[in-house]
């Protein structure tokens, strides 16, 4: 078989920092574990305006990387768009986004590589991802979306008995690590940063997919992922930006019957949310009507 492959396409991996120098570092050390002195991918650090010295810190140890430090938090979308934008103008033929808190394996970006390259009509890729300090107990093997266009982790809190071990399309692969074609960057624009936090990356796949790409899953690409370790599940934060922007994914990527179902639902959706006492999802669904996006502070 004949691969569309060139071995010297050139990679950039942007990984983005909020006040988590340890992680990142950590991160980063198990980046250069595993592409060594490879002359055709670049390390970028992106870094959030962050209030810990992380970007002082962390250029003491790793002079190879390109930091880039924003004036504000600009979440994960806007954050990543810095770096993507920073990466194009060098010329990037892929880009590979990866969360601060996951640590690559040996060979993680090979097998990104192998797979993104085999098909021009492979526009992003991702790996299989466990959950950190768990013995093989999967985190995701890519992503499919419910009847509500909810995210479904494949394979999520299951133990590895090699069920997902074949590369295969998927509906979305995890922004905790997904490398990107950037002839799909030229083609759909970059993440879309009315979403701040949650959904981009799910979002960005969709969009990849009506413009005639295909998302793929590469079993032998394998993280670890802490999870969680700028915004916690439950949060205050994670509450509200979980809501407004899963309404905003809808909007965007869902057939007309599942827009309708949930206009239709929001009486009930408002009522379980008050007897919760779910104030932060209240205001999530209270600004997507006043269509206010983007970073929103009430916390």
């Amino acid at each position: 078989m004949v691969l569309y492959q060139k071995m010297n396409r050139k990679m950039f991996v942007i990984i983005l920092n909020w006040n988590n120098k340890k992680l990142t570092s950590k991160c980063l050390h198990s980046v250069f574990r595993t592409i060594g002195a490879h002359p055709f991918i670049e390390v970028i650090v992106v870094d959030n305006a962050s209030k810990d010295g992380s970007i002082s810190y962390l250029k003491k140890i790793y002079k190879k990387v390109i930091f880039i430090q924003n004036k504000d938090n600009l979440g994960y979308a806007g954050g990543n768009n810095v770096g993507i934008r920073y990466a194009m103008k060098h010329d990037a033929d892929i880009v590979a986004l990866l969360n601060n808190d996951v640590v690559v394996t040996p060979g993680f970006f090979k097998e990104l590589l192998d797979v993104i390259t085999m098909n021009p009509k492979i526009g992003i890729v991702g790996p299989k991802t466990y959950y950190q300090n768990k013995n093989k107990i999967i985190e995701d093997a890519g992503g499919k979306l419910s009847h509500r266009y909810f995210g479904i982790n494949r394979g999520q809190s299951e133990k590895d008995t090699g069920k997902y071990n074949k590369i295969s399309k998927v509906d979305y692969v995890s922004g905790s690590a997904m490398a990107i074609d950037t002839a799909v960057i030229k083609k759909i624009g970059l993440l879309d940063e009315r979403f701040f936090l949650y959904y981009e990356d799910g979002d960005f796949c969709l969009r990849a997919r009506k413009a005639g790409y295909k998302c793929v899953y590469v079993p032998n690409a394998v993280q670890y992922h802490i999870g969680g370790a700028s915004t916690k599940m439950g949060s205050s934060l994670h509450e509200y930006y979980n809501v407004r922007n899963h309404l905003l994914f809808i909007e965007k990527n869902a057939p007309l019957k599942v827009r309708l179902r949930e206009i239709f639902r929001l009486p009930k959706t408002v009522f379980e949310f008050v007897r919760a006492n779910k104030k932060y999802a209240l205001l999530g669904l209270r600004d997507y009507y006043l269509r206010r996006f983007g970073k929103r502070m009430y916390w």
